[in-house]
């Protein structure tokens, strides 16, 4: 599952290194999985998020299902915007403002291929 949101990029993922009830969420940037972190309050900190130079997903870090059930919940609640693209970008935060458009065109690309003419 992947999420675009006000706290940033998130995959989330059952793999081999969870437990049942658990859920492995990566992102591209720490800053993205401390500020999760923080909304799951006291859950987890920065101590438990996992570095892996070489991983397509450079951090990670392992939740129960209920937390991440929660937290979307709580985003659910806290969508205030009508434009994704204007509200879920970090101010000055320009590379990742290219990167989430970038994935934009890319999926509006793809569903012009399935337009009716």
């Amino acid at each position: 599952m992947w999420v675009f949101n006000k706290d940033g990029f998130f995959s989330a993922v059952f793999d081999r290194y969870c437990n049942r009830g658990e859920l492995m969420i990566r992102s591209r940037r720490k800053e993205d999985l401390s500020r999760l972190c923080k909304k799951l309050r006291g859950y987890c900190d920065d101590a438990q998020i996992l570095e892996t130079k070489r991983a397509d997903y450079r951090y990670r870090m392992k939740i129960s299902k209920h937390m991440w059930a929660d937290y979307l919940t709580n985003c659910a609640f806290d969508v205030d915007y009508a434009n994704v693209k204007d509200n879920i970008i970090s101010a000055g935060d320009d590379l990742r403002k290219d990167a989430y458009y970038q994935v934009w065109i890319a999926l509006y690309r793809w569903q012009s291929l399935f337009n009716e003419k």
